[in-house]
């Protein structure tokens, strides 16, 4: 058996406290403020810094999982399909988990996303439409062979933060892959 890593109930507790409140902030005023970001990447670097040190397990260990969403999610971000303050908020995320748990966090993400659209969908009865503007763009895309900003309808943005604080919650709630 493993030993427990040391303040991991401590460290959870204050990831979920960072993600609510952006989860607030970007319900109420549309967006996540970069101080508070800032403060969230401080507080997962000072928490893998007393957890591992300099090294794998800790600070470096954090750097890299930071990167990760920002290597990964650009290309997203370049076309307009996720907005900055998200891909620094999964950044933050990084800070306090490892490169495996910061990818599968970002799936689930995108998967608690995915859900809370096709419910705001359903909810909206705009589904199709939805689909046909999506559509419309993949094939303009295609057609052209060049990408081009994914434009949002007016309505058809949801609030990014609350998918990544259920991504994080499924994940630490068990659902690994």
């Amino acid at each position: 058996m493993k030993p427990k890593k040391k303040g991991v109930v401590c460290i959870f507790v204050l990831l979920f406290v960072i993600l609510a409140i952006a989860v607030i902030t970007d319900m109420v005023f549309g967006k996540v403020y970069n101080g508070w970001i800032c403060l969230a990447l401080a507080a997962g670097l000072s928490c893998a810094f007393w957890r591992g040190g300099m090294g794998r397990e800790g600070l470096a260990g954090a750097l890299l999982s930071m990167a990760v969403p920002i290597i990964l999610l650009y290309p997203l971000f370049r076309i307009g399909g996720i907005g900055a303050g998200d891909i620094k908020l999964l950044s933050a995320v990084g800070c306090f988990l490892t490169v495996k748990e910061t990818v599968a966090c970002l799936v689930l993400s995108f998967f608690a996303g995915a859900v809370l659209s096709l419910l705001k969908m359903a909810a909206e009865r705009n589904f199709l439409r939805r689909m046909r503007y999506l559509l419309s763009y993949v094939h303009a895309v295609a057609g052209s062979g060049k990408w081009k900003r994914y434009g949002q309808e007016e309505g058809g943005k949801i609030h990014f933060a609350l998918p990544i604080l259920l991504g994080v919650l499924l994940y630490k709630g068990g659902i690994h892959f």
